[in-house]
């Protein structure tokens, strides 16, 4: 009891400690942005006053009243209840996210898209008739609804038109609505968004809750982003990561924000810890990087293009590929920068089955991983992902010592199997059954016997009813290690291939992903996953008449790569994908630069 008193102690402290915090960045918003309240500004529309009545921040000789005391009291609207403010709870929010169904939102958007400005009793017909059919949108959260709409089609004058509905109306936004409010300035930053505006939703904001939520501070780190405080994000962003890991549209918004304003440490800073997290980075990030490059080194194009040198680095070291637009802006800064005089090969173009470039007819990099980085990986796997602070939700420590015991006694192998895996996706999809399970993995072991392979088969308890007409071969030329049902087999599958040691190769179709975030380091990630792509085969289809036909690891690397000589060798894609389908394929597109260096003129080195 009295240590479960401590941790409670503990827990309690700790969320004091936040709350504090909290409060500390509030007070320092509200010294920094009471001197911009007060010199005032323009509004972005004629229904600036009415605009004001609904951010009693646009007050602004209230401001002056204000002291930095602590106030005993905690916020007491209820706009900052999470149930009524219908907050999404995802940390990895971005714009495309709903909080309610498209069906519910049809009329609305089929209203918005008009782009029509309605008056506020043709506004409070169009929700009445939402809300009476609509189970999910309501009263309370309607508001919050239109101005997500308004947002995700960039329909800023809709969306002003109904704020004015709501002054008419004698309604108050609250904490959500606001929120969306600063999305939607963002989201539609190319029509023009006045930064007081934008401050002063902020203020008020923060005075009715100065502790946000991790999705309404991402929405107020957007918005801050248009105007000259987008400082104040990092702190919001602070904020955030005291609950939860903030989401990468804000994130890609302050990294934009930092470049567009020559913040380049910060720029970077952030761009790591996007990669650390593992989340997407926007082609509008890559372009504001370039633009700062062309900002500071416009008339030095050999400095420059040593500049996008170190930009390229980071697609190298993290599988990252530019869409086809900054592609484009790379060849262009190379040819500027290797000049008229110089023999230079710029092209898109594509590979080989064999990876040999159709343009300057090299071969591209083989895969490469280091003894001293597959030792690194060894021990951080069995650490992190193996005996992890999630270990007893994938299976025992018994039974974790069962199996390296029996690695121990039974390793190295040459082919490690998902047994389960392959058995699932190598048979007829008309024939799902134990027997046909049994007999595709009997195929696929009999074909490594054949070729004299040592094979380990990984599977789970319930395959001991399998037919023993093919389970007997198995058991009889193989080594096979059954888990308990309910274990996950995927990290005893990695452990042991990388217990073997850098020539065992692995036989799955699952991609691993999940296993390569918690290495948590990006460096050992990357190591992960060239291992993987030198290692891992896949079952393509097993014949009727048993024929297995597998898909080896390419002998080449997919990713972006530089040669001892200078050449480049950048996959590109030719829009740009969010959630791009994790693939074994080498990419189909390629950009090749390289230039003959010893024809370079004296200015240009």
């Amino acid at each position: 009891m009295g240590y479960l008193k401590n941790e409670w102690n503990m827990f309690t402290m700790v969320g004091h400690l936040k709350y504090i915090f909290s409060l500390q960045k509030y007070l320092h918003t509200l010294a920094i942005l009471r001197p911009v309240l007060h010199s005032g500004g323009t509004r972005i529309c004629k229904s600036k006053h009415r605009i004001a009545s609904l951010f009693p921040a646009l007050r602004i000789n209230s401001l002056s009243s204000q002291t930095h005391s602590f106030s005993p009291e905690y916020p007491t609207s209820d706009a900052c209840d999470p149930h009524k403010s219908q907050h999404k709870t995802d940390s990895d929010s971005d714009d495309e996210n709903t909080f309610h169904d498209e069906q519910d939102e049809d009329i609305l958007v089929s209203v918005i898209t008009k782009g029509e400005r309605l008056s506020s009793s043709e506004w409070q017909a169009i929700t009445d008739q939402v809300c009476a059919k609509s189970r999910i949108i309501n009263c309370y959260n309607i508001d919050a609804v239109v101005i997500e709409i308004c947002g995700r089609l960039t329909q800023l004058e809709m969306g002003l038109s109904y704020i004015e509905h709501l002054s008419v109306s004698g309604r108050k936004l609250n904490i959500a609505t606001i929120a969306q409010v600063m999305k939607m300035c963002y989201l539609c930053r190319a029509k023009g968004i006045d930064e007081q505006l934008v401050l002063s939703m902020y203020e008020d904001l923060r005075s009715r809750c100065p502790v946000l939520d991790a999705y309404t501070a991402e929405n107020a780190i957007v918005g801050l982003c248009l105007t000259k405080h987008w400082k104040l994000g990092l702190d919001l962003l602070d904020m955030t990561k005291l609950t939860c890991t903030p989401g990468g549209f804000a994130y890609n918004a302050l990294v934009k924000t930092a470049y567009d304003n020559g913040e380049l440490n910060i720029g970077q800073q952030l761009v790591n810890e996007l990669l650390k997290l593992g989340r997407h980075i926007k082609p509008e990030v890559f372009h504001a990087q370039l633009d700062y490059y062309d900002r500071t080194s416009a008339n030095h194009k050999l400095q420059r293009w040593k500049l996008v040198e170190g930009f390229l680095r980071v697609f190298v070291e993290n599988d990252l590929k530019p869409t086809v637009d900054i592609a484009e802006r790379i060849r262009a800064w190379y040819l500027e920068a290797m000049g008229p005089n110089t023999e230079v090969h710029a092209e898109f173009t594509t590979l080989t089955a064999r990876g040999i470039c159709k343009s300057c007819q090299k071969n591209l990099n083989p895969i490469n991983v280091t003894n001293e980085e597959f030792r690194a990986l060894q021990s951080a796997f069995m650490d992190r992902v193996v005996v992890g602070g999630d270990v007893f939700r994938k299976t025992t420590p018994e039974e974790i010592n069962e199996f390296k015991n029996f690695v121990k006694n039974t390793a190295p192998y040459d082919m490690v199997i998902d047994g389960l895996n392959i058995a699932f996706t190598g048979g007829p999809k008309k024939a799902q059954s134990p027997q046909s399970h049994a007999r595709t993995l009997h195929h696929v072991v009999k074909y490594f016997v054949n070729k004299s392979k040592k094979v380990l088969v990984l599977g789970r308890k319930h395959m001991q009813s399998w037919p023993p007409r093919y389970m007997d071969y198995i058991y009889r030329n193989s080594h096979v290690f059954l888990a308990q049902n309910l274990s996950q087999d995927d990290p005893l599958l990695l452990y042991a291939a990388l217990y073997s040691g850098l020539g065992t190769k692995f036989l799955s179709k699952d991609l691993m992903r999940g296993h390569a975030y918690c290495l948590r380091s990006q460096s050992l990630r990357s190591t992960f996953r060239r291992w993987q792509l030198k290692h891992q085969c896949q079952l393509r289809y097993i014949s009727e008449a048993g024929k297995v036909h597998l898909k080896f690891p390419l002998t080449f690397s997919p990713m972006a790569q530089v040669s001892s000589d200078g050449s480049w060798h950048i996959p590109y894609e030719t829009e740009f994908n969010p959630n791009p389908a994790q693939s074994f394929d080498a990419p189909s597109t390629w950009l090749c630069l390289q230039a003959d260096k010893s024809k370079l003129t004296l200015d240009q080195v």
